[in-house]
This record gives structure tokens, C-alpha cells and sequence, in this order.
């Protein structure tokens, strides 16, 4: 399995021969960076199999790409499974949100901004190799309990600012749970690929 992390909390997963954008192109919000323009045109002119969106928030979604390209959630021999969750915090009673279970040789969760609390509605799929998560999962004790119930996944941790721009100190909140999580842990840079 392929990893590329081509968006503030999102990537391009390919998985079995299908490539899958998962909130994989956005605009910059705040301190968290927006889709590299180079990284944007390489998906508009090669697109993936299937492009799909947790929800509409600017640093998750770009309508401006899905003009260029169609959304689908057709993925091949590769099984998508759209799950409702809400969203984390305040969003939570007004923002339609969604979480995705990808199934193929492999298995992941994708969560989006989804609440640590939503883990229970994936309980009944197949437990994930890979885990994509934001940075709450395992910046607050409670959904860090949540998280390594689900180990020996391989967890990717997303929607992390830059670090030289990160006035909410989010990457200090995150490193207790860094340092416990480090030998299951990817945090990959904007433009990184890795393989799992």
C-alpha cells in the first residue's frame, strides 16, 4: 500500500491498483497548508480512481477541483463503505460528515474530523491496518485510549499545521502521545510518500 499525503488532512491512497483521494485536495485555513499547486495539477491531469470528501470545511475540500474532476466512489475490486459520523467539537450538530472504510488487501479507516467517540460506529468492519486520524485522537487521553485499542494498526496522523506556523501549539499538545504511539506512528510531511 502507497501513501501520499497531498492535503492539510488528507492523501492519495493506492491500494490494490486503485488509487483513492481521500480529502485529498483543499484550501489553506488558519496555520494548515493548503494543497501544493503542483500536487494539485498532477491530480487534475492523472485523477484517481475515486475522489471522496469527509465533509465540505475548506481545509478538507476544494470545490474548485471537483470542477475539473468527477467525484466517484467506484474503486475497482477495492471496497469503499461510507459510514455517517460527526464531526468533532462544535461542527458536530451542523456539519454533515462522513467517515470511510477502504477494504481491499488491506484495510483502513479513514476519519476526517470525525469525534473519537464515532470509532465505535466502524466496530462492526474489519479492525485497519492503516488508521487515519487528526491530531485530537492522540492529543487527548481519552481518544488515545480509543486509538490503542485499535493497535497494532499503523496509525497516519493528518491535519497537522506546519510546524514553523503553529500558533494553537498543536504539535507540543501532540507529543505525549507521539512518544507512547512512535513505533506504530507516521506523521508524513505535505508531498511525502510512504508504503505500509
Amino acid at each position: 500500500m502507497e501513501i501520499r499525503r497531498t492535503a492539510n488532512a488528507g492523501v492519495l491512497l493506492t491500494l490494490d491498483n486503485t488509487k483513492i483521494l481521500l480529502d485529498g485536495v483543499c484550501r489553506e485555513v488558519y496555520s494548515y497548508p493548503a494543497t501544493p499547486a503542483v500536487i494539485r495539477q498532477e491530480l487534475t491531469d492523472c485523477p484517481p480512481d475515486a475522489v471522496l470528501f469527509t465533509h465540505e470545511h475548506a481545509d478538507h475540500f476544494d470545490p474548485d477541483y471537483l470542477q475539473r474532476v468527477k467525484p466517484t466512489k467506484s474503486a475497482g475490486k477495492v471496497k469503499i463503505t461510507s459510514v455517517p459520523t460527526r464531526h468533532m467539537g462544535h461542527y458536530g450538530k451542523t456539519t454533515p460528515h462522513q467517515s470511510f472504510v477502504v477494504e481491499g488487501s488491506k484495510t483502513v479507516w479513514f476519519l476526517g474530523d470525525a469525534s473519537p467517540t464515532e470509532l465505535r460506529k466502524l466496530s462492526d468492519f474489519p479492525k485497519p491496518d492503516v488508521l487515519m486520524i487528526p491530531y485530537p485522537y492522540i492529543s487527548t487521553p481519552a481518544a488515545l485510549k480509543m486509538v490503542e485499542a485499535l493497535l497494532p494498526c499503523k496509525i497516519v496522523l493528518l491535519h497537522m499545521p506546519l510546524p514553523e506556523n503553529d500558533p494553537e501549539k498543536i504539535w507540543q499538545s501532540v507529543q505525549a502521545g507521539m512518544e507512547y504511539l512512535k513505533a506504530y506512528l507516521y506523521v508524513p510531511k505535505m508531498g511525502e510518500t510512504f508504503h505500509i
